[in-house]
């Protein structure tokens, strides 16, 4: 087993739950470690299994280890781990779809870089392990090597996200299901039933195929087990599953008679956390808040006024009510939330969305740090006796001239302002940056943030600047 990172204070409870055929190994429940288990794969005889973290660490349990991504600067966090046939190997994949092959893995192609409408959820892999699909949450799939697109739910309107995908047999088909028990069939999968019209007690978080491809087990957050087709039921984690913790994944047994779960601390766990709060919990939430993107001096454990920034830039981007507090909606969307996504596709800019008052900077069409903005009011305002709106103008511009110190104009004092309209509008610092729009027509940022900005070089002369 991989030992736990050395500068690891979080623990992140978690269990394994065997059935049938499977059999328990350990996990990491008694650990200390960075950051939280995210999936599990298992071996090819079944008798061991891996579990990753979001930032790649990888631990074994009676299984041999073949590589890790801890450490590697991603872009977002791991969602997937799936060993190759063989069980030599195994594949890493992360939210933005970039695949990493480790062992006898091998790469056959990856979504890195590109723009995706949802985020990836998992690798599953193709006949003989020559290939493999990636799914994401609005059930769009990604055929590579001797994976073959037989369809996707991408271009329909889901009732529920897709939390699950399964191969036939002969790879020439596969099932995907949404957190409400919705079954989707391609190729030669047949269909043996659904929860989609049911009222279950808790969603539907994974599925596996049995043996014969002829059934499916379908497996709810609370551990409860629904059986379909030729799947025989053999047990469930219901009633098991202690309350502060939810299943996140089945996981199939290569002989289809039996499986695991993947029990993990509840989000809401980390309890309610705000302006003042401290620990571990906070450290926590800046963890989460850091591996997707959101701008932080670093992970101090302590909630202050730059941790409140990133906390309404999330609940900006991810259309929750602007609180500035870590409360129990903010913390349901950290289970399946991502990095924010922009609109530029390539090179480097940065985009500010006024709808959703924040700025981000981009890379190649990943949103590489995010910020919480404050946007022009569009309140009247009178200068000099002149009526003028507290506005900010669409379009694309470019930063065409900057101050490194205070910036006194006829509105006030502008900290360290980049510039990129010669009639005044800049980015720049401010004591003041609430989650909402405020300013006479600038993008405000906090003054920390646009310190780290300066110092880091990040909007340099003649960088593009899209504002919409």
């Amino acid at each position: 087993m991989a030992a736990p990172a050395a500068n690891a204070t979080v623990t992140h409870d978690n269990e394994v739950y065997a059935f049938g055929s499977a059999t328990f190994h350990g996990s990491m429940s008694a650990f200390s470690i960075a950051r939280p288990i995210v999936a599990m794969a298992t071996t090819a005889n079944g008798k061991g299994y891996w579990l990753v973290a979001s930032d790649g660490a990888v631990y074994s349990f009676n299984a041999p280890f073949y590589g890790a991504l801890a450490g590697w600067p991603l872009a977002q966090p791991v969602t997937g781990i799936t060993a190759t046939p063989t069980g030599h190997g195994y594949w890493i994949v992360t939210g933005d779809g970039s695949v990493f092959p480790f062992g006898d893995a091998k790469l056959y192609g990856s979504l890195g870089g590109m723009h995706l409408n949802a985020s990836i959820k998992a690798l599953i892999p193709g006949p003989k392990g020559r290939g493999y699909w990636l799914y994401a949450s609005d059930g769009g799939v990604f055929s590579f090597g001797s994976a073959r697109f037989h369809g996707s739910t991408g271009a329909m309107h889901l009732n529920a996200p897709v939390v699950g995908m399964a191969s036939t047999p002969s790879g020439k088909g596969y099932w995907l299901v949404a957190s409400d028990g919705g079954i989707f069939t391609f190729g030669d999968a047949g269909f043996h039933g659904s929860t989609g019209a049911m009222r279950l007690n808790s969603p539907v978080v994974g599925m596996a195929r049995d043996g014969s491809g002829r059934g499916y087990w379908l497996a709810g957050a609370d551990g409860g087990v629904f059986t379909f087709g030729d799947a025989h039921y053999k047990g469930s984690a219901a009633g098991l599953v202690a309350a502060s913790r939810r299943i996140v994944s089945l996981v199939g047994m290569p002989d289809g008679n039996g499986y695991r779960m993947l029990a993990l601390a509840r989000v809401a766990d980390v309890g309610f956390v705000g302006l003042g709060s401290t620990g571990a919990a906070v450290a926590d939430v800046q963890n989460r808040l850091i591996a997707m993107g959101y701008w932080l001096p670093g992970v101090n454990g302590v909630f202050d006024a730059d941790m409140q920034q990133a906390v309404w830039a999330f609940q900006k981007a991810n259309g929750l009510p602007r609180t500035g507090v870590v409360d129990a909606a903010t913390q349901a969307a950290f289970r399946t939330a991502t990095r924010p996504r922009g609109r530029s596709t390539s090179g480097s800019m940065i985009e500010i969305d006024k709808t959703r008052q924040i700025l981000m900077v981009m890379q190649n069409g990943v949103a590489r740090y995010t910020f919480n903005t404050s946007t022009g009011s569009d309140h009247p305002y009178v200068l000099d006796g002149v009526l003028y709106s507290a506005h900010t103008p669409e379009g694309m511009f470019s930063v065409i001239r900057q101050v490194n110190g205070p910036d006194h104009g006829p509105l006030g004092v502008l900290f360290r302002p980049k510039y990129f309209t010669w009639s005044g509008i800049a980015v720049h610092g401010y004591t003041s940056v609430p989650p909402y729009p405020a300013s006479h027509g600038c993008a405000r940022v906090s003054n920390d943030a646009i310190n780290w900005i300066w110092a880091n070089n990040i909007l340099p002369l003649g960088m593009p600047v899209w504002v919409y």
